[in-house]
Formats: C-alpha cells, sequence, structure tokens
C-alpha cells in the first residue's frame, strides 16, 4: 500500500479533467505561466497532494491540444476565421510556399481600419524576433493616437525580411485600409524597407529613425565632439542655414570631408534633419521607439515558446487591453477640468475643451511661452493679414499670415504642420489679437472613438449585450449550482447543454457565413526562421555528444605533451646542472652568459613552451 502523501503521485491517481483543463486553457488566456497556474491549483484544493495531477501532467495536456487534429498553422486560420463572427471587419490574408507550408500572415480587425482612417496619417513599422515557436519576424504597424499613445493599425508573421516579403506585406496592408496612403512613414532604416517603402508607398515622406543613426554615428565616427553636434543637428529645433553652419563647422573641425558615412548622412539629410523635415507631419514621432516599446509591452503577454493558434489568441488579448486603456483615456479628458495654470485662462480653458488631456498638456508649455513673441509689424494683404513676429532676444523674425474669411493661421516656421498644433509664433498673435478661441485651422481636436464600421447586422449593442450577458450569468450560476447536488441531474443538464452549445455555434456559422479556409486546403507549419542576428544554430543532442568526446580526445593528446615537455625540462636542468659544475657558478646573472643558456635551451627546444623556457630561466 502506498503513503497516502506520495498516492497522488502514482500514475494511475493522476488525469487532468475536462473541467480543469477548461480551467487551465482560461488562465493561460489571461497569461498565466504553467507554474503559476498549479500553485492556483493548490491554493483551491488546499494544498499540493490534493490537486490531483503534477506539473508535467499540465504541459502533456497542453501539448496534447496543440497536436490534436489540424496542422497549427490550419487552428490558427480557423481562429482568425471564428473572430470574424463578431467583427465582419475582420481581415486576413496568407501565403505558402512550394512544400505548402505558411510562409506569410497578416491580420487586422475592424477597429484597426478605423483607427487608420483617422490617425493613419502617420506610420511606423519595425520587425522583432522571438515571439512565437517559430521565431518568424512579426511587424506590427502603428501609429499615434489623439491622446499620445501606440495605435495598432495591423499586425503580420513572416517567413524572412527579404524585399519580395515587404512588397506583399505592404501591398496587401494598403488593400485591407482601402487604399489610403500615409503621409509619413518612419523606419529603423533597413534597406529592403526602404525601396519597399518608396515602391508602395510613393507619396509619403520617409523619416529614419533617429535612435539607429545616432547608433550608426558611434560605431562609424566614435568622436565625442562631432557626436554632440550630430545629435543637436538630429534632435535640436534648428533652421535650415543653422543646421548647414554647424554641420560644416563640425565637419570641418574634426577632418570628415572624406568620410563615407558622413557623407552619405548629408546627402540624406532630408530624411532625419528636424530643419529640412519641418513642414511634413510626422505628430512628434522621431524614433521607432514606440515599436520597441510595444514590443517589450507583448513580452508580458507573450511567451517565446507559444504556436501560432496560442500566439493569435494572446496578441488578441493585448489588443483588448491597449483599447480598454484608450477607452479610460476618452472618459478621463471628456470628464473634468485641468486646472489653470497661465494668466491666459479664456484661451487656456477653451484649449481644454478641444484638446485630450495629454494634447492639452503639450499646449500649455507653448502658451506659457507666449509671453516671449512680439508683434514687430502688421501689414494687411487682399486674402489675409500678415503678422511679423519675433522672439526675445533673438535677431530672427517669422511671418503668420491669418486668413479672416477662412479663420485659418499659417506660419512660416511650419511647426504646426510638422506636430498638428499652434506655434509659438501663432499663440503670439493670438495674444496680440485677444481672442479667446483658438481657430479652427490650428487644432486637433478630440476625436472620440466611433463604432467600427465592421459591425454585423442584427448585433447586438454593447450596453445590452453586457446587461444580457450578466443575466445569463447569474442564470447559470445558478443552473450549475443545482445540477451538481445529484449526478443524474449532471450527466442531463450537461448533455442538453453539449447540445444547445453545438446548436448555437451552427447557427452562427451560418448567419455569418463563416468559410474555414483552413479546412478546405490542408496547410503545413511554417519552417523555423533564420533571421537578422538570429545567433549559432541550435545544436542537437548528438552534436552535444560528439563535441563532448572529441573534446576528452583533445585533452589526453594535451596531456601527453605536458608530460613530454616536463622530461624535455628535466633533461635541460640535468644539462644547465652540468654546466654550472663545469664553470664552478652557482648561478650567474652576466648578459652574456644568460645568451649562451638560452641558445643551450633553444637547441634543446623540441616540444618546450613558453612555460618550459620560464622554468629553464628560474632553473638558471
Amino acid at each position: 500500500m502506498l503513503d497516502a502523501r506520495v498516492r497522488g503521485l502514482s500514475r494511475s491517481h493522476r488525469a487532468v479533467k475536462e473541467g480543469d483543463l477548461h480551467q487551465i486553457n482560461s488562465m493561460r488566456k489571461s497569461g498565466l505561466r504553467v507554474p503559476t497556474i498549479f500553485r492556483a491549483f493548490a491554493n483551491q484544493s488546499g494544498r499540493f497532494e490534493t490537486v490531483g495531477f503534477e506539473i508535467k501532467d499540465i504541459y502533456n495536456a497542453i501539448e496534447k491540444q496543440r497536436w490534436a487534429g489540424v496542422t497549427n498553422a490550419e487552428s490558427a486560420l480557423k481562429f482568425l476565421g471564428t473572430l470574424r463572427m463578431t467583427d465582419s471587419g475582420m481581415f486576413w490574408k496568407y501565403s505558402v510556399d512550394v512544400d505548402k507550408r505558411l510562409e506569410n500572415l497578416f491580420w487586422c480587425n475592424g477597429t484597426s481600419h478605423y483607427d487608420y482612417n483617422v490617425f493613419g496619417d502617420v506610420l511606423g513599422f519595425d520587425a522583432t524576433y522571438g515571439r512565437n515557436k517559430y521565431k518568424c519576424p512579426l511587424v506590427i504597424f502603428s501609429g499615434v493616437d489623439h491622446h499620445m499613445r501606440t495605435v495598432v493599425f495591423g499586425c503580420a508573421i513572416l517567413s524572412n525580411e527579404s524585399e519580395a516579403s515587404y512588397v506583399w506585406l505592404l501591398r496587401l496592408f494598403l488593400k485591407a485600409m482601402k487604399g489610403k496612403q500615409s503621409k509619413s512613414v518612419i523606419t529603423d532604416g533597413d534597406l529592403a524597407m526602404k525601396s519597399v517603402v518608396s515602391t508602395v508607398f510613393p507619396g509619403a515622406h520617409h523619416r529614419l529613425c533617429i535612435w539607429h543613426l545616432l547608433r550608426n554615428a558611434t560605431a562609424r565616427v566614435g568622436r565625442h565632439g562631432f557626436l554632440r553636434k550630430f545629435h543637436l543637428c538630429l534632435m535640436g529645433d534648428l533652421e535650415v542655414d543653422e543646421f548647414e553652419r554647424i554641420w560644416t563647422e563640425s565637419v570641418a573641425d574634426h577632418g570628415f570631408e572624406d568620410h563615407p558615412w558622413i557623407v552619405e548622412m548629408y546627402a540624406k539629410k532630408h530624411s532625419w534633419s528636424n530643419a529640412h523635415i519641418r513642414g511634413k507631419f510626422f505628430a512628434g514621432l522621431k524614433t521607432t521607439s514606440r515599436c520597441e516599446a510595444l514590443n517589450m509591452q507583448l513580452g508580458k503577454f507573450i511567451h517565446n515558446g507559444y504556436n501560432l493558434r496560442e500566439f493569435l489568441e494572446h496578441f488578441q488579448h493585448y489588443l483588448e487591453f491597449m483599447r480598454r486603456r484608450e477607452l479610460v483615456a476618452d472618459y478621463k479628458s471628456a470628464y473634468g477640468e485641468p486646472v489653470v495654470k497661465t494668466k491666459l485662462e479664456a484661451i487656456e480653458q477653451f484649449a481644454a475643451t478641444v484638446y485630450t488631456r495629454e494634447v492639452f498638456e503639450l499646449f500649455r508649455e507653448v502658451l506659457m511661452l507666449a509671453s516671449n513673441v512680439r508683434v514687430v509689424s502688421t501689414k494687411r494683404m487682399s486674402a489675409c493679414v500678415l503678422f511679423e513676429v519675433a522672439m526675445y532676444c533673438k535677431q530672427r523674425s517669422w511671418a503668420v499670415s491669418w486668413a479672416e474669411e477662412d479663420d485659418e493661421f499659417s506660419s512660416s516656421c511650419q511647426r504646426m504642420e510638422s506636430f498638428g498644433l499652434p506655434c509659438i509664433h501663432m499663440v503670439g498673435v493670438l495674444v496680440y489679437l485677444n481672442m479667446t478661441a483658438i481657430p479652427k485651422g490650428t487644432k486637433r481636436a478630440k476625436q472620440p472613438r466611433a463604432p467600427c464600421d465592421g459591425t454585423c447586422v442584427g448585433e447586438i449593442p454593447d450596453a445590452a449585450y453586457m446587461s444580457m450577458h450578466a443575466a445569463m450569468l447569474d442564470d447559470c450560476r445558478e443552473l450549475v449550482s443545482l445540477s451538481c447536488r445529484f449526478f443524474e441531474d449532471y450527466v442531463d443538464v450537461k448533455t442538453r447543454l453539449a447540445k444547445e452549445r453545438q446548436s448555437l455555434r451552427d447557427k452562427h456559422h451560418q448567419r455569418l457565413g463563416v468559410a474555414e479556409e483552413a479546412s478546405r486546403v490542408s496547410i503545413r507549419d511554417p519552417l523555423r526562421a533564420r533571421y537578422k542576428g538570429c545567433g549559432r544554430r541550435v545544436v542537437t543532442s548528438r552534436e552535444k555528444f560528439c563535441r563532448v568526446q572529441r573534446a576528452d580526445t583533445i585533452l589526453a593528446s594535451v596531456n601527453n605533451r605536458v608530460w613530454g615537455r616536463t622530461s624535455t625540462v628535466l633533461r635541460l636542468a640535468r644539462l644547465i646542472k652540468a654546466w654550472r659544475q663545469e664553470r664552478g657558478v652557482r648561478s650567474t646573472t652576466n648578459l652574456s652568459e644568460l645568451a649562451e643558456l638560452f641558445l643551450l635551451a633553444v637547441t634543446h627546444r623540441d616540444g618546450l613552451s613558453m612555460a618550459g623556457y620560464y622554468a629553464l630561466y628560474l632553473l638558471a
């Protein structure tokens, strides 16, 4: 008889039941790891001995689900098909190679379509690795919303980062977004991305990530003085003539006139210099750091060992988490008023009503600096009024035009066109004209989230769905409590629930016309990707064994050589002793004698290492 403490370890007493498996899947969808799930079961049952299975059984049950029925790729495509049941705007496409393996996969939902229509003027995308079992690069298309937060437009899994893959991806992205092209695109400077962006988005201005440029400058140049000036040209709020002066002086001071990287960067100045990019709308984006931050946040929801189906499920949970935060930001901006901090109370209070809280904080900083602006002259033209403004203790002046009929402002600094907010020169003119409202041509107003166009016909609104869900959940709790009191009631209720569940699934498929694309075409799982910077190849157990055997052979050979060298040292020691007795000396410090001794050692150097020479010198 087994002891009661170890009885649960026996294989006959261990089993993951169907109810436990549903609970495990629910916890894994919430992002919990297997050890945490096992501790949760131990907490429910009172202790680890009464759980009924071990942590290894959980891993086995998960792996059994992964390999049940269809392939991993087919299961992932079926999951995307089920998402269309609640979102008719769901869009996905895939490609396969000659072996019918999944090669590339792109998907986006109805909310992403709406976000791109509103905030898609600026597009950033970057590739990250290791977010799935096959190590395929993950490409996320993102932008900036009215809360200055990152918003996702679409995602893709690629087999490689070739130019052909990016052409396929960007053209499909453009097709999914009904042909709308972005005005500005920011990437990390990858050559494949650059050529594809110019081909698919011919009218967009391509900007290079300044973080990658600074890293390249440190590696290619490395001089601290030049790097400081280069950082000023990248990030500084300079005019074109100021940029040219600083660049020319720094290049001449360090003698980089013929440096190939410096010459190349100057030729690309319209892709990274603030002075030359001004007037192109980038919403304040200068780096792909938002993509990097997005990838870092993904690590909290997605683990490296997930297959494609699990990756898609957890990625959707991450998108829901992001959009929930946007809803909270909408609520905070709609309800509550910020505290007035400037003397220009009227215009500040008006700005609080038209801007979100995050954008308002940026505008208030501009408003605080408006006292440094003075209007030098005013000239009335046929179509507008022209103001010449200057800053405190600065010799330069700027021109601000005001079209009275359209109530629109524009400035020669073009900062509003770059960021979307009134510049300090415009705000100075507003104060000069005693305006208490921001004209319509200068504001980036609040954009509350509207219902997505991809809603299903006959779909219940969110409020009614939540109320029905709560009522049904209460009834189900009572049904579970009553049916579990007697085994006969439990079997009867469970059988009828299974029939009703299958009937409702069939109705949903008939109403929405969901075509399970993966069931018509057999698709194999993708190969493990080889990407840039992926490191060394994974070593198999057989190769590890061969390496150990080879290391043992080398070690034995080294030992034989060491013993051979030791015998050589001993023979030379005897020669030295005879040499000393012949000359009647005990030791020597004469250079000529030391040279003669060294020549003696060299003539007997067979198998002698530097350590042997050093030992020979000590014996001498």
